[in-house]
């Protein structure tokens, strides 16, 4: 990742963080009854990629902020070891809602790394690095950024001349100049929780929203004469949150595309990845081969050198090596056995010989 700003040196990196999930917005563009981190792309909810992310700082705490529809949503998640839920009562913008978690980090010394629960791109090593940068940094806040050719309405990033971020104009607040700026907020942040509350308690509802913006504590913090860092992180595709139900098929596309570029790296043929659907939860061996449209789904396990058809749809189907699913089967919860075949008929794919028509008996005049 690219470090903006200048070093203060490392801090000691003994205390574990705090992560705050934020989980509250009703997500009125979705126009759905379901809670907008409750819908699914690759059939995972929106809001179980953000936790798993989460996961691989090792938190200390795991603070899911939730508010419209969160019975819904606490009765998705369950229960999970080290995460609690905290009830945003009244959802007045990111800044409210950061403040709700307030009494549950009471005494926290460690980092807070905050992250919005519709972001499902943000990978787990993104937040790593992002941690870690804020660490070496030193300052008591860090915002995760990215650069985009085509900014749309994400929040503009305003810089002073050493690097040090200055202040973050959302876009409905914005004046042509700043839309023109193509850095922009990211929704990631890591801070000092002392730092972090005592700048919050000072955020005012004065914009178009009339929200309580976590991204004033940014000028406020500078107010106050402090630094704050600003992390580029590596993919600009990471960031791209889900408002609409267009955003939830452009990130389905790339998380596709993400988990298909990953198992042809380890070995696995597709014969067009780009239609080809294998959901997170599924296992493939070396030297399957899937055809193209094929869905795999659920706990699908497909053995080595196993073909899978054209079209065909898996869903908790166990495939043993060397076996063939036939084009368009839908199969579900059933095993195939090594060598077997599942359909009428085999695949003309690698590894499967068809069988030739034997020819007509016909005398050439």
């Amino acid at each position: 990742m690219e470090l903006e700003g200048l070093g203060m040196g490392p801090r000691p990196a003994t205390e574990s963080p705090a992560a705050v999930v934020l989980a509250a917005g009703m997500g009125k563009r979705m126009k759905s009854r379901t809670p907008k981190v409750l819908h699914k792309v690759m059939g995972r909810a929106l809001l179980a990629y953000v936790l798993n992310a989460v996961q691989y700082l090792s938190p200390g705490k795991v603070l899911v902020v939730v508010g419209h529809g969160a019975e819904e949503v606490e009765r998705s998640l369950g229960n999970p070891p080290g995460v609690e839920y905290v009830i945003q009562a009244e959802q007045l913008g990111t800044g409210h809602a950061v403040w709700s978690a307030r009494a549950a980090l009471e005494g926290w010394k460690g980092p807070v790394v905050i992250l919005p629960g519709d972001a499902p791109l943000v990978s787990p090593q993104t937040v790593l690095d992002f941690l870690a940068a804020h660490r070496a940094l030193g300052a008591p806040l860090s915002v995760l950024t990215a650069e985009l050719d085509d900014p749309a309405s994400y929040g503009r990033v305003l810089r002073d001349s050493a690097g040090w971020l200055e202040r973050i104009v959302e876009y409905r607040d914005a004046d042509e100049a700043t839309r023109a700026v193509r850095e922009v907020n990211a929704g990631v942040y890591a801070a000092d929780p002392e730092a972090l509350f005592g700048a919050l308690e000072a955020v005012r509802p004065a914009n178009v929203q009339s929200e309580y913006y976590l991204t004033d504590v940014v000028g406020i913090l500078r107010s106050r004469g402090e630094l704050v860092s600003a992390v580029t992180g590596p993919d600009p595709r990471e960031i791209q949150g889900v408002n609409d139900r267009a955003d939830l098929a452009r990130c389905q596309e790339t998380l596709k595309l993400r988990i298909n570029e990953a198992w042809l790296r380890a070995g696995v043929t597709f014969h067009d990845p780009y239609s080809t659907y294998v959901e997170p939860s599924v296992r493939l061996e070396r030297d399957c081969i899937l055809g193209p449209g094929a869905v795999l789904s659920g706990q699908t396990r497909v053995g080595e050198g196993a073909v899978i058809g054209p079209y065909a749809v898996l869903t908790d189907v166990e495939v043993g090596p060397g076996a063939w699913v036939a084009p368009h089967a839908a199969l579900t919860g059933v095993r195939i056995p090594a060598g077997a075949a599942a359909g009428p008929s085999p695949w003309p794919g690698e590894g499967v010989r068809p069988r030739r028509a034997a020819p007509s008996r016909r005398r050439i005049l």
